[in-house]
């Protein structure tokens, strides 16, 4: 499967898919036109590595990651630690963002009251 088929059948950006790919998270081999092409299940594994880097979670961690899933026990332990990383600037950043939702809110408020 191509990049251009993956990003329409699973509805995933191009450019996400561009740089997993610069950045060697999934493999695959030349077809006979000369265009890459990659195993289905390469492609489905790559999903949850978008997500992670929306999430806020740097190309290095995710290439941390990644290595962890071939790694043991151990390995998995520090993916729960990266993955409470991740979660834990998400919600400092949410919390961020609810701060300015509060300060829009009061200066809507006052605004109001001034008539």
């Amino acid at each position: 499967m191509t990049l251009q088929e993956a990003s329409s059948r699973f509805h995933l950006d191009m450019g996400d898919l561009r740089l997993c790919e610069k950045n060697e998270l999934f493999s695959g081999s030349r077809n006979e036109c000369g265009e890459m092409d990659y195993p289905e299940a390469e492609l489905q594994r790559v999903i949850p590595f978008l997500f992670l880097l929306k999430a806020g979670m740097s190309m290095e961690k995710l290439k941390e990651f990644t290595a962890g899933q071939e790694n043991g026990a151990r390995s998995g332990e520090e993916q729960i630690r990266l993955l409470r990383r991740c979660r834990s600037r998400l919600l400092d950043d949410l919390h961020g963002k609810q701060q300015l939702l509060d300060q829009l809110d009061y200066l809507i408020y006052e605004k109001k009251k001034q008539g």
